[in-house]
Parts: C-alpha cells; structure tokens; sequence
C-alpha cells in the first residue's frame, strides 16, 4: 500500500495547499491502493504530528509498502529525524518517495543526496526560526502586546503606530477589581478568603468561572498593571531579569511587560533570559503594591533555612537614607533561587526614600572584592611601615620606662619633690597615652600572618561553611550601608 503524507505548517497565500500535495503525490503512482495521512498546523522541526505519527505505526506494522510526499522538507525539517525515518523505512523494506524531488534511496548516492538537501532544509528551518525571533523580540522590546492572554484587568486593542498596525493593552472595566484584589491580597488577607469574598460578592473571572485562590495567584504574580519606575527597575534587575530600556527611561508612566517568560508550556525559562520591557499601557497599581504582594505570595512559601543563615551579611547591612537595616529575600524560580537585599523600614514602615533591590550575589561578591583590596592595603602598609612601628615601640618603651623609674624614687625624698615627680609622672603617662591613641588610628593590632590567613580564606570563601563565613567577614567588616543610588560603602574594623 502507497501512504500519501502531506503538511502544513500554516496557510499562507504562497503555500502548498494539503489537496495540491495529495494530487502531486497521486501523479506519481499507478495505484488505487492509497492511504492519506495529513497534518495541518505542525511544524517539521519534530514528527510529533498525530497523522505522521500514525503513517509510521502503520509502516511498523507492515501495512505501507512505499511513503511518498510534495517535498523532503513535508516529511521532516531536522537531519537527525530525517535519518532515522530512513534507517526505520529501510528495516521494513519501505520505499520513499518525494513527488517534485528525484531521488532513489535504493542507492548510496540517492541516500546521499537527500542528506545534503536535508541539510539545507534544516538550515532553512534554523534561519527562518532565527528571523521570527528576531522580529518577536524586536516587536517585544517596543512594548507592544505580542498576543496570547491578555492581562486581568486589560483589553487588547489596534493603534497605529509609525504607520503600522500594532496591539496594545487599555484597561478596562475589570481594572477596578485588579486594584481591589492587590488592596485585599497586600492588607493580608488570605487567597482562600479572598476567592470566598469576592465570589460571594458575584465577581467572576474574565471567563465567567468561579474564583479560586490559584487564580488570584496568577493575577498578582502578573507585573503587567505595575508601573515602571525606578522602584520596579532595582527590584527587577535584582532579580536577574534582562531589562530593555535605560534607567532613564523608567519614570512610571507605562506599565511593565515580560517576554520569553516560557519555554514550553509546562517549563518556565531561567528568569536571566526574560526580558522585562517599559510597554505601552497604562499602569493601574504601584509598584510598591506589587512588591509588597510578591513578598506576600514568598514569604507563605515553605523555608527550611533562616535568613540569618543564608546570609554572612546579615545584621552588617545598613541603609544610608534611614539608618534601618537591609533584609535578605529569597525566591525560586524554574529550579533556580534569586534573592535580593531590601530596605526593611521602607517595606515595613514605608518612610524611607531608599527603593534600592540590590541583587543579594552582586551585593555580596562587592563586599568580598572590597575586603580582598583593604586586606592587600594592609599587606603592603605593614611592610612599608614595619620600621616605622618598630621605631614608635621604641619611642612608648621608653616613656614607659621613664615612668617605672620615677615611682621607684617616690617616698625617697621630701613631700615637694614628691610632688614634682608625681606631676612629671602625669605629663609622661598623658604623652604615652597619646602615642599609643595614634599608633591605633595608624596601625592595626591583627599582626602580618593573621592578615595573610584572613585574606587566603576570602579567596577560598565558597569552600567556608556558612559559620566560618559569617566569623571571617565580622573580624573585618564593621558596617556595609547601602544609598539609594545602589552605591556600596564597607567601613572596616581595623
């Protein structure tokens, strides 16, 4: 029996349609003993293709004699595929046919030559698939709305823009249950209570269904109504999201959207490889609510480990706007953990100015890399200034040793003379004390070899266990105060 396979990826003015391939394919055979198998939609990147699927289970069972198709390109796209359908037909003696190519796979050269157009085949599928994606992304970072499911609370629509077509978000009438939902979930009320609520209140879905507390979910973790502003852009870029527009360009008039999000439907790309865009709607919460919501939905998370034990940092981490302490916060994300260090008086008390997300790895890689360059300072002070240290000893000996000998003449002479020896005896130890206050602000009290293992632990500081991390970087580190332009200021203990 012959088996007619025919494919179409999508329908285009210029494509081969499904009935022009069967009579091609039908040209080529004398025969009325045929069997047609026809996929529309599928892509020939893979055979997983619910007829194609089908024609090969019937080869397997020994029902097809011959497989003929238009073009090479309808069977497969892929040369590893493509080999192994011939290495299968070959093992039950079945014949392939393509209608406009000729080739004869009953000889070596006939193999060989469609593995060199299944080569350029593949070759065209890559580029092809190469240029949809450039102009996706390029579309994307315009902040136009690339399709799929719109937002809760927006409504795609069609605007001109640079005489060409494009879609946006407007929000529409569910946009005043988006805030009401952001309002209740960031008071702390309860997803499960929140989906009784508004049930019972007779709100629905944009799909008419019930509420549930998964729902509610998915439109919270939804950056889409937040505005982007430079609160939003420190807590993204903290989180290692790439983000396409400038710093400058985040000054909260638009809202926020995220492409690449998926690689397929059941696995999320790493968080690094979405891209976060300023769109081209308007926002309809604060980013400070959606933050807030996202330290909700983690914090009911299960977590094994406390804070102060994922972090050498913690309790060192200072604001430099409000003198409040830096909190560590921890997410996972496709198999993947991301925490970032956030101002706990602008979270919680929201008085300070510092919106700063600063990416917990950046943020304490710097501190390292700090600490290794102070260490090496002293390194080399300390052998510069040996001689002078040495010198200054000298000179504190000696005053000391001046001291010792006018107490030992105390008692020895009238009470005038005592008296004068007690005076001198003040003004030497007032002198000592001042020597001494200045080689503590000038030298350090950890000798040369303590310096050396503080700094071979920092380069072997992975291999610390969490303990022996926290214990070096105390022994060096006084404060770390963080400003709200992000930058980063180590005050030391020595």
């Amino acid at each position: 029996m012959y088996a007619i396979y025919a494919r179409q990826s999508i329908e285009r003015q210029d494509s081969v349609s499904i009935d022009a391939q069967i009579e091609q394919c039908k040209s080529r055979i004398n025969s009325a003993n045929v069997k047609e198998y026809s996929d529309v939609g599928y892509s020939g990147k893979n055979i997983k293709r619910p007829q194609f699927e089908q024609l090969l289970k019937d080869v397997q069972n020994g029902i097809i004699t011959t497989v003929i198709s238009y073009r090479l390109d309808r069977i497969s796209r892929s040369i590893t595929d493509f080999a192994n359908l011939l290495n299968l037909f070959e093992k039950h003696n079945v014949q392939y046919i393509s209608a406009t190519e000729q080739f004869d796979t009953s000889t070596p050269m006939g193999r060989a030559m469609i593995y060199i157009v299944m080569v350029f085949a593949q070759l065209e599928r890559e580029t092809i698939a190469g240029r949809i994606e450039d102009n996706y992304r390029y579309r994307a970072k315009l902040g136009h709305f690339m399709g799929g499911n719109t937002p809760f609370g927006y409504s795609s629509t069609r605007i001109i823009i640079e005489g060409k077509k494009t879609s946006v978000l407007v929000p529409n009438d569910n946009a005043i249950l988006l805030q009401k939902i952001f309002d209740m979930f960031t008071n702390k009320e309860n997803l499960y209570s929140m989906a009784k609520s508004l049930n019972n209140d007779g709100f629905r879905t944009t799909k008419g269904n019930l509420w549930t507390a998964n729902a509610i979910k998915r439109i919270l973790q939804n950056v889409s109504p937040c505005p982007a502003d430079e609160t939003i852009y420190n807590y993204l870029t903290a989180k290692g999201y790439e983000i396409a527009n400038s710093k400058e360009d985040f000054d909260g008039q638009f809202g926020m959207c995220i492409f690449f999000k998926n690689k397929n439907r059941n696995q999320e790309t790493e968080i690094e490889k979405q891209v976060a865009v300023i769109g081209l709607h308007k926002p309809i919460i604060t980013s400070e609510q959606y933050i807030k919501a996202q330290s909700l939905l983690n914090a009911k998370e299960p977590s094994h480990t406390k804070r102060s034990q994922k972090s050498f940092l913690a309790g060192l981490l200072k604001c430099e706007e409000c003198g409040f302490s830096f909190g560590l916060k921890s997410t996972a994300k496709g198999g993947k953990d991301y925490a970032y260090y956030y101002c706990r008086s602008r979270h919680s008390r929201g008085l300070c100015q510092n919106g700063i997300y600063i990416s917990a790895n950046e943020l304490e890689q710097v501190v390292i890399n700090d600490c290794i360059k102070h260490l090496d300072d002293f390194l080399e002070s300390d052998l510069k200034n040996a001689k002078n240290k040495q010198i200054v000893f000298s000179k504190e000996d000696e005053i000391q040793a001046q001291i010792d000998n006018i107490i030992s003449n105390i008692g020895k002479g009238n009470a005038v003379v005592d008296n004068l020896l007690t005076t001198k005896i003040t003004a030497l130890q007032n002198q000592l004390n001042e020597m001494k206050a200045d080689r503590a602000k000038q030298y350090t009290n950890i000798s040369y070899d303590d310096l050396k293992t503080m700094k071979q632990q920092l380069g072997a500081f992975e291999r610390l266990t969490m303990n022996a991390k926290i214990s070096l970087i105390r022994n060096i580190v006084k404060t770390v105060k963080i400003s709200k332009q992000g930058d980063i200021t180590v005050n030391y203990m020595f």
